[in-house]
Formats: C-alpha cells, sequence, structure tokens
C-alpha cells in the first residue's frame, strides 16, 4: 500500500493524485506500507522527519488500534520514501471489533519532527472485516516467514513421478549472485562511464530478471595514484532521457593494481534489459572524472561501451568495457528445472491482491447504486446549471475585458497605480523614469538610490580601535614596531620553533571605542580586522558580565572564560581556530568555533562547538588569508532559552571565488550594559617553522540597529555569505585549562 502526503496541505493521496478517504483492510494481513511525503509536487525525507500511520476507533480516543510506527527512510528506483509494514491483527483490533463481521475506525498519518513536534493528515475512513480464516487458526508467525519454502514443497509433492525422474525439481532461488566481465590480461584504458544493457552477454553469471546491484569492483592502473575520493553513479533510460537511480560509497588513495569496491546501500534495483550508464565521478562535488582501470575486449555492440559522458544517445568506444566483479542480490523464489517461475514476494502478496480487489468490488457496487439514484436528480438539475452557465460566461467575459492583460513578451501595462498588502519582488531590478526633459539613464537614478541605502547604513556603524598601551603579550610572542600604528593596527613578531617544540605566545588586546548607552546599548554587531601568518586562535568576549582572561595554554584550552567562578550572566564568549594544515584531499581548511553561554531555563553554562570547513586553493593559505572576522546578530535573544539570532562570517583574500563564509550561528547577546558589544581580543599563535611569523590586528567597526531593532548589515551577509558550517554539537561547559609545558 502506498500513501502520499502533500506537506503544504497535508493531504493524503493514493498513486496518480487520488484523495485517500477511504481504506478497506482485512484483519489478519500484515501489508507493506510505504509513504511519501511532496514537497511541491517532489519525494522528498526531510532531515528529523519520520512519519507513522495511527488508527484509533474515535478522534478523541488516545488508544491505538493500529499503527505503523518503524518507518526507515529510503531512496530507490521509485524516489525517497518511508517504507515498512502495518499489521492489521494487533490485540486491540480484536477487542475492538469482537464478534463484528466489519469495523470503522479513523486512520491519519502523523509527521513525527525531531523536536517532537507533530502535524496531522486529513482523516481517513478506516474499514476492517473479519479475515476469511478465523484468527485462531491463523498460521504462526514462523510458518509464514518460510511461504516460499511451503509452496515449493507442496508444489513438488503433486508433480509425477515421470517428471521427478526426468530431472525436473521444484526449488527455492538463491538469493545472491556474482557476474564477473572476464580476465584483465594485459589490457587497461580510461574509464569515464560505461553504457550497456543490464543482462547482456558482458556480465556473466547467474542473474534473476530482477535484482538489487550491491557492489561494483574494478582494479586501478596508472603510474600516479589516484589521491582524491571517487564515486559511481548509476543512470537508467526512463522516457527517452538518463535519471539518476543510485550512487555508491566513496573509495580513496588509489594505487596501481589495487582493487576499488563500490558499493550501494540499500541496493539499486535494475531489470534485465534496463539500458544504464556507470559514470565515475570525484569528490564530494561528484565532478564527472576518468580513471585508468584493467580493461577487457569487448564485440562491437550498437549503444554499448565507454562513454564520457551521460547523454542519449551516448558516444560509444564499443571495443572495451571495464574490468567488472558486480554483487547483486534478489528475493527468494520458486524455480523449475533452473527457471525462476516467481518470487517469495509476488506470491506472499497474492493471496492479499485477491481480497483488495474483491473489497474494491464490493464498494465500486455501493458506489453505482448511489451514482443511480443521484443521476436523475443530477438531469433536472442540468437545465437550471445550463442557464447560469450562460449568464456566468457573458459576465465572466466582460470581467476579462476590463483587466489588464500581459502581452507575449510577458509585460503588463496599467492605466493607474498599483496598491499591494505584501511585499513586490522585483528580481530583474526597478526602473524608475525621470520627469519629462531630465536625463533618462534609469540605472544611475537606481544607483543614487542605493548609494543612498548605504549611507543610511554606513550612519549606523562606529569605530572600534586597539587600545596600544594596554596590550600585554606572553610566551613567544612581541609587540613589533614595524607595521604598527597606535590605536589602529598592531603587528606581533611570533617567535621561531626550537628543534622538536613549536613556539607558542598570547597576547590580550583591550578596545575601545565611542559606545553611547545608559543602562541599555544598541549595538548589534561588530567586525574586527585580523590576519596571522602563523597558526592562531581568536578568542573574543561580547555584552555584558565579567571575563577572565588566560594566555600561556594549549590551542585547545580556553583563553578566556566567564568570570567570579563562572556567575551568570549574559555576555558570550567566542574562539575561532585555525591550527590544522591544508587538507589535500578535500583541499580546504577545517576551522573550529566554539561559543560558551548561559541560558537560564538550563541553569549553567554551555559551550556549542561548530567544525567548518573552507573550500579554498592549495595557494590560499590560511590564517594568512583572513582579512576579517565580523559578528552580526538580527535582533536581541531570550535569556531564558536558546534562540539563535546571530551568526559569525569570515572574509578572506585571495583567489577563490567565495570570499564570504559563514562561520557560525550563534544566540547573541541582549543590549543591556553591552557597551562597545567585543570588549577584549586575545591572539593564540603557534609557529612550527624555524623562523619567525606574524599575526596582526586592525581597528574594527561596532554596529547599531536601525529603527524596529532590525540589522540590515545581518541580513545582507547571510543572503551573500557561503554556509561553511558542518557540524554542530552542544554540551555542559567543562573548562580546559592545560598549560604549554604540560602539553
Amino acid at each position: 500500500m502506498q500513501l502520499l502526503i502533500d506537506l503544504a496541505t497535508m493531504a493524503v493521496m493514493f498513486p496518480g493524485g487520488i484523495p485517500a478517504t477511504d481504506l478497506s483492510l482485512v484483519r489478519g494481513d500484515k501489508i507493506p506500507l510505504r509513504v511519501t511525503l511532496l514537497d511541491e509536487g517532489a519525494p522528498v525525507t526531510p532531515s528529523g522527519v519520520r512519519p507513522a500511520l495511527a488508527v484509533k476507533t474515535a478522534l478523541g480516543d488516545e488508544t491505538l488500534v493500529l499503527a505503523a510506527t518503524n518507518l526507515e527512510p529510503v531512496d530507490d528506483a521509485l524516489g525517497p520514501a518511508y517504507v515498512g509494514s502495518l499489521s492489521v491483527n494487533t490485540t486491540q483490533l480484536i477487542e475492538a471489533m469482537g464478534s463484528a463481521a466489519s469495523i470503522d475506525l479513523i486512520g491519519e498519518v502523523v509527521l513525527i519532527a525531531g523536536d517532537g513536534s507533530q502535524r496531522t493528515s486529513s482523516l481517513i475512513r478506516v474499514t476492517v472485516r473479519q479475515d476469511i480464516m478465523p484468527a485462531d487458526v491463523i498460521p504462526p508467525e514462523d510458518v509464514l516467514a518460510d511461504w516460499s519454502a511451503l509452496v515449493a514443497d507442496a508444489l513438488a509433492a503433486q508433480l509425477p513421478d515421470a517428471l521427478k525422474e526426468a530431472g525436473v525439481e521444484l526449488e527455492a532461488a538463491t538469493g545472491q549472485s556474482t557476474l564477473s566481465s572476464g580476465d584483465a590480461a594485459d589490457t587497461w584504458t580510461i574509464v569515464g562511464g560505461y553504457a550497456f544493457t543490464w543482462g547482456d552477454e558482458i556480465l556473466a553469471g547467474h542473474l534473476p530478471d530482477s535484482c538489487r546491484l550491491k557492489s561494483i569492483s574494478t582494479v586501478y592502473f596508472f603510474t600516479d595514484p589516484a589521491l582524491n575520493q571517487y564515486c559511481l553513479r548509476v543512470w537508467r533510460l526512463t522516457d527517452g532521457a538518463y535519471s539518476l537511480i543510485g550512487t555508491s560509497t566513496y573509495v580513496s588513495n588509489l594505487s596501481s593494481g589495487q582493487t576499488a569496491t563500490w558499493e550501494f546501500t540499500p541496493g539499486v534495483t535494475l531489470q534485465r534489459g534496463d539500458v544504464i550508464i556507470i559514470q565515475v565521478c570525484e569528490g564530494t562535488e561528484m565532478t564527472p572524472y576518468a580513471l585508468g582501470m584493467h580493461a577487457v575486449l569487448t564485440p562491437s555492440v550498437p549503444g554499448r561501451g565507454l562513454v564520457t559522458e551521460v547523454a542519449n544517445p551516448p558516444t560509444v568506444n564499443g571495443t572495451m568495457a571495464p574490468l567488472m566483479t558486480v554483487v547483486v542480490d534478489y528475493d527468494d523464489g520458486i524455480t523449475l528445472g533452473g527457471v525462476e517461475l516467481a518470487t517469495a514476494r509476488q506470491l506472499d502478496s497474492l493471496g492479499r491482491d485477491v481480497r483488495q480487489s474483491s473489497a474494491t468490488a464490493e464498494a465500486a457496487a455501493r458506489t453505482a447504486g448511489q451514482s443511480a439514484a443521484a443521476a436523475s436528480t443530477a438531469a433536472s438539475d442540468a437545465a437550471t446549471s445550463a442557464t447560469s452557465a450562460a449568464n456566468s460566461a457573458t459576465a465572466a467575459a466582460n470581467a476579462l475585458a476590463a483587466m489588464p492583460q500581459v502581452d507575449a513578451s510577458g509585460n503588463m501595462t496599467l492605466a493607474g497605480g498599483l496598491t499591494a498588502a505584501g511585499a513586490i519582488n522585483a528580481n530583474g531590478g526597478v526602473n524608475i523614469p525621470l520627469a519629462v526633459g531630465a536625463p533618462t539613464d534609469t540605472g544611475a537614478v537606481n544607483r543614487f538610490y542605493t548609494l543612498g541605502l548605504a549611507g543610511a547604513v554606513s550612519a549606523l556603524v562606529q569605530p572600534i580601535y586597539l587600545n596600544s598601551s594596554s596590550i600585554t603579550v606572553a610566551g613567544s610572542i612581541s609587540k613589533s614596531s614595524n607595521g604598527t600604528l597606535a590605536g589602529l593596527t598592531q603587528r606581533f613578531s611570533v617567535g621561531a620553533a626550537s628543534a622538536g617544540s613549536n613556539a607558542y605566545g598570547s597576547a590580550v588586546i583591550p578596545l575601545i571605542g565611542p559606545n553611547g548607552q545608559f543602562n541599555y546599548s544598541s549595538v548589534c554587531g561588530f567586525s574586527l580586522a585580523l590576519n596571522a601568518t602563523a597558526f592562531a586562535k581568536f578568542t573574543f568576549g561580547i555584552g555584558r558580565g565579567s571575563k577572565t582572561n588566560r594566555t600561556g595554554l594549549t590551542m585547545d584550552s580556553y583563553s578566556m572564560i566567564p568570570g567570579n567562578e563562572l556567575a551568570v550572566n549574559h555576555g558570550e564568549i567566542i574562539d575561532v581556530t585555525i591550527n590544522t594544515p591544508y587538507d589535500t584531499v578535500r583541499k580546504g581548511y577545517e576551522i573550529r568555533v566554539r561559543e560558551i553561554f548561559y541560558v537560564s531555563s538550563v541553569g549553567h553554562w554551555q559551550v556549542k562547538t561548530t567544525t567548518v570547513f573552507l573550500p579554498v586553493g592549495h595557494n590560499e593559505l590560511m590564517p594568512n588569508g583572513l582579512n576579517r572576522l565580523i559578528y552580526m546578530q538580527s535582533g536581541p535573544p531570550s535569556t531564558a532559552v536558546r534562540e539563535e539570532k546571530a551568526a559569525l562570517y569570515m572574509e578572506l583574500g585571495g583567489g577563490s571565488t567565495n570570499t564570504l563564509f559563514k562561520i557560525a550561528s550563534l544566540r547573541g547577546f541582549i543590549a543591556f550594559e553591552a557597551g562597545t558589544g567585543v570588549s577584549t581580543l586575545i591572539i593564540d599563535a603557534r609557529n612550527e617553522k624555524t623562523y619567525a611569523l606574524s599575526a596582526d590586528a586592525g581597528t574594527g567597526t561596532r554596529h547599531l540597529y536601525a529603527n524596529g531593532l532590525t540589522n540590515p548589515t545581518y541580513h545582507a551577509l547571510e543572503a551573500m555569505a557561503v554556509n561553511a558550517i558542518e557540524s554542530e554539537e552542544t554540551a555542559a561547559f567543562e573548562d580546559i585549562n592545560v598549560p604549554i609545558e604540560e602539553s
């Protein structure tokens, strides 16, 4: 049984868009269930959401008579969905039915989100009839589980002795098969993809008509190792176009002669005769790629051979095929003399299909009777409806003539003005003509208004300066006069590493600037100009409350913690650590962001750790390429529960296409006694080189709310930034305070 749920309306449908208002079930059945969620018509399996089918006697009754709750997400040839089964033989159902021939129940599909919230579908009338076989004589589960073997034994016992003597035996088919394309010999080739018809002679071995592709193994051939990660994608020709039906796991770091096994979970469903292409892709972006592989020579067959891209018809080199070992599995079934007659799944569903067809026929008969009674009434109404339709058509034609019309180019001209209750989207821009006789460069006019908006935003920005005279340093770091301008920029020299030991140092930089407030400030964000040639950790305290600064600790330690022995306050502490080398496989840098915060509903300090990956080129070192850390929040957060009203961004230099990245989603701070917003910056540096490196800090900006406690800069950054967040984890705060000499 397959049910489709429209996420917008929560309407329940059968395949084909038929509303699911009634279900007819037979007691004793165990029905396969597939639930598909539709988002604007497309099947989806939203993260953290699980559907369940709940059936009870009445709306107000909390006791479930039937339920299907353990539905698992899949992504198979039919698309994303949730699958499981519904047992129509529960103790609650037997008790509710008693000796009645049938019972009417109420059913609904419940969508349960990860936070426990629920949405319910439209209601379904569920009619359950007594089983053809009394419940007390229904075969036990262990007998039903071996249904295929029972059928095989029963049929075999009825075969004439002459057939048995002739060697014709009935037996269960095995469930897995290994197929091979032959021997490699000394042949090799470059493989970007391979097109063929599933089931032809290219793969030798037992292959049933229907199976699930579990894995493909090939042998890598090339002088240089393949250091990136690679996957296989399977495409099937449907209605004149290739569609993606499966993606394998990744393999990586291949050396010549190494066997690479790509696995497909839970398996790609294939039928004999399917026209498919197996494509090689590189990296998480799944870019088409060509790998050197051991190969076999093959006869030329139209449409079969090596390909460089997925297209219909494929352009093939039909004289070679990759050396492949393919594993498939399939349902246990019944074979006669080695020929598969039927699968166990087909046999098991046969009885249910017959009973379902009977119930459908009965419902159709009732509907036919009702339709006959309604026909005479409809006939008498037809004449009246025809007169009304003619009048309505005339009125509609008059109304349509009065409406502004859209021409073939999509333009509409209005004689008057336009008033809209909601926002008007103008993705192509807004054209503002000038008065007659004035210059008509409307692009310049638009730019003039845009510059005015930019000026309005700049009026909400104040400077943040370095309190140069109060800067303190510790360890292998010192204030440098070269590249330093008091209050505006400060360069620090990070000493060279000694044999077998890195050099560490810390700088504590107080920040000052105008911060108009009495009890409350209107600060809503800031930016800090930062850069380093050594690995570095940048820590800053924001909002009210005292903070304790610490130096001389490892890079994983906290350089700033809440003050006064972790006294309660609603400020925060954030650190950003860039302490790992360039990842040559993933091509970028891994960065860690930690946020120490307090909410009263939890009652103790917590820390949220965010793992970030910056996809940049190997010629763009970090934190050398760092220009600025930017903190912005959309509004004041709650102090009772966590609301993520803020974000942290990183602005880079270098040659990458994208230079603005979102690296954390944060709670934010309230404006009470917030001052400049950010009070102190701590730079911890680690130098593994045998020569001195540096770190730089410069002036920042302090951003204020506009009217209505809105922050336009936050919304602009959210729209432009690339989200580089990979994982987030929140836990109770536990102090890490490890001095360098103890690490």
